[in-house]
Formats: structure tokens, sequence, C-alpha cells
């Protein structure tokens, strides 16, 4: 494959078929080098902030899409966040080429920085990055439980309701207070809140709210996965995010919202739950592990200046 010619570009409408297939064949077979879902990939495309035209780069060989790297520019914590996709045996030159466009990218956007996540357990994308300058800056750890075995109703308590229509600005600001100077986490906005629940298989009812009287004190956001994930057990759902209101906080709100997502998944037929934590967010560890998540796998969150 070294002797192939390459052309990296940028995305066009056209392609998404080919990029559909590309993403589906890769993560189906476990082939080749990539940092992403297949849900980031195809849910990715049309989110505000974001321009598949012009932050999506394609490598094509011989009329054939090869890779891509997705370019999301999160330019108030001052950074680029790089997912990407390389099929196995274009895994020499073409990753290298495409991230160093979408460094080029992040420059011309003016970012101070670029991040990219990828699974501990890969060791060619950590030799990868490695080589071209990056370092490790932050382990996040990927914690599942198997709901059979938890004891978790099927209500998710009298505090608690789900989000309504209307309601996204109360979500936003409960988001943005609850994460504020956290790491990696870029302020978000009602446009973006109103369409991560428009996307298929999402909805209002994702979200469920603790509440004292009319002030929102925590939330859990829910997602269910769709296609291949059933198990023995059911199907698999996920914590999206889960935030407590900084000034609620030590009250045991935490728990309470949590084991409320816990009790609609498992309403709605989850076997499995997974979430992602930072291994440094201690308290976030602590409430997980009481409710009885183990540790699955880890992931590596790597950096390079772009100044």
């Amino acid at each position: 494959m070294k002797n192939r010619a390459y052309i990296i570009r940028n995305y066009r409408p056209e392609d998404f078929d080919s990029l559909a297939r590309l993403v589906s064949r890769a993560l189906d077979t476990e082939e080749g080098l990539h940092s992403v879902s297949a849900h980031d990939v195809i849910e990715g495309l049309g989110r505000p902030r974001h321009s598949p035209e012009n932050d999506l780069y394609i490598a094509e060989s011989e009329g054939d899409i090869v890779g891509y790297v997705d370019v999301t520019p999160e330019l108030g914590i001052g950074r680029v966040v790089l997912s990407y996709l390389i099929h196995q045996e274009h895994g020499e030159v073409v990753p290298v080429k495409l991230i160093q466009r979408a460094m080029s990218r992040g420059r011309e956007l003016k970012a101070k920085r670029v991040h990219v996540n990828v699974p501990e357990r890969s060791v060619s994308a950590r030799r990868l990055l490695a080589g071209m300058g990056f370092r490790c800056v932050r382990r996040f750890l990927e914690l599942g439980l198997d709901l059979s075995q938890a004891p978790v109703s099927d209500r998710i308590g009298n505090r608690c309701r789900h989000l309504k229509g209307g309601e996204e600005d109360k979500l936003v600001h409960i988001q943005n207070r609850s994460f504020a100077d956290t790491w990696g986490f870029n302020p978000n906005t009602v446009e973006e809140i109103a369409y991560r629940t428009r996307l298929p298989n999402c909805s209002l009812e994702d979200i469920i709210l603790a509440c004292d009287d009319d002030t929102v004190t925590g939330y859990c956001w829910t997602r269910i996965y769709v296609g291949k994930n059933k198990t023995a057990e059911g199907g698999k759902g996920r914590i999206y995010m889960l935030g407590v209101e900084p000034d609620y906080r030590g009250r045991g709100i935490g728990k309470e919202v949590l084991l409320a997502g816990l009790s609609d998944l498992k309403r709605r037929g989850m076997g499995i739950v997974e979430l992602t934590v930072d291994s440094q967010n201690k308290a976030a560890r602590a409430l997980y592990r009481s409710a009885g998540f183990q540790i699955r796998t880890r992931s590596l969150w790597y950096e390079k200046s772009l100044q």
C-alpha cells in the first residue's frame, strides 16, 4: 500500500453513502485505526457549530474512501477535537496526512490546541499520536453495570421527572453550571440540546430532572443504543451526562438522579448500562462505584499545541 496515491480533500454531501459504508465495515469488524463510534459519525454531521464541508476531511485512493478525520471546533475553550477512522489496509501513511490536515484547520480557526481521544488498548493509535508529537494528558474510565444484578426499581422517584418541551434552557443552565471548570467541557447552547434530543432514537424523555419546587437541582441524560447492541441481559443503554447544581451538592442528589436514570433504562428493557468518567473525578467515581459500576476499559486523551 505504500506506493498508492492518496488524495486528502474536503467532504462533499455525495460522499455520505461511501462514508457510512466505511464506518459500518470498520466498526463491525473492528478493522482499522479509529477513535469513534458509528453513532458519533452519522449523528455528528448535522450538529450545530460544525460544517462537514469545512471540518471533515476525506482520504481517497483509486476512487475509494479509505479514511477520514472530523474536526470539532470548541473555540470557547481554545481547542479543536479530532475523531478519525482509517481502514486497516491504509494505516501507515493516511493517518498522518489526515491529522496534519486537521491540525491545519485548527490553526485556521485560531485554536490553541488539538485533542484526540483513543482507546488505551489501541497500541497503534497511541504510537501514531506520540510519533506526531502528541502527549497524553488525561485518562478516562469506561464503566459498565449489569442491571439484572443491581438493586434498581422501575420507578424514577417522586422528586424526579422527564424534561419537557420548551425546557431546553433549563438543561443548558444546569449543564453549564455543573461542569464549569471541568476538564474538556465546552459550554452548551439551547440549539445543541435541541439538536441532540431530536436525533433518531432520542427524545426529551431520555433526560431526567431532579427538582426542588421549580429549581432544577440535578439531571441524568440517558441514551439507548440501537442496532447490534442487544445482549443476553437485554438492550444496552448509556448514562450520557449527569450533573448536580453546585449549590445543592452534598445532599444525595447525584445518587438520586443516577438511580432515576438507571430505573428508567431498566423500565425500557435495558440490561447493560455504560458510562464514561474522568479518572481524576473522585466524587463521580465514588458515586458510580456505589451503584455497582465496574471498570470495563479505559481511554486516553492526547494533546498537541497549535501555537
